[in-house]
């Protein structure tokens, strides 16, 4: 099976409203989120692209000691 950058009708490439609402659904997972991992698939309201969102630990400069 061909890779999936070599299939043809496959977009690989992130536009912009992809970039905002993955930027606004990482904002509210470091916000709202206190258990990892947190493992999302959203649709881009723009485009519907579905966004893969995983983030596996809070980031280091979020976390509270």
């Amino acid at each position: 099976m061909a890779k999936a950058s070599e299939r043809k009708g496959l977009r690989t490439d992130e536009r912009e409203c992809c970039a905002a609402e993955r930027k606004r659904q990482l904002d509210s997972i470091r916000l709202n989120f206190v258990t990892f991992p947190v493992i999302r698939s959203v649709p881009c309201p723009v485009c519907k692209m579905v966004l893969k969102i995983r983030v596996y630990e809070r980031p280091t400069a979020d976390a509270t000691a």
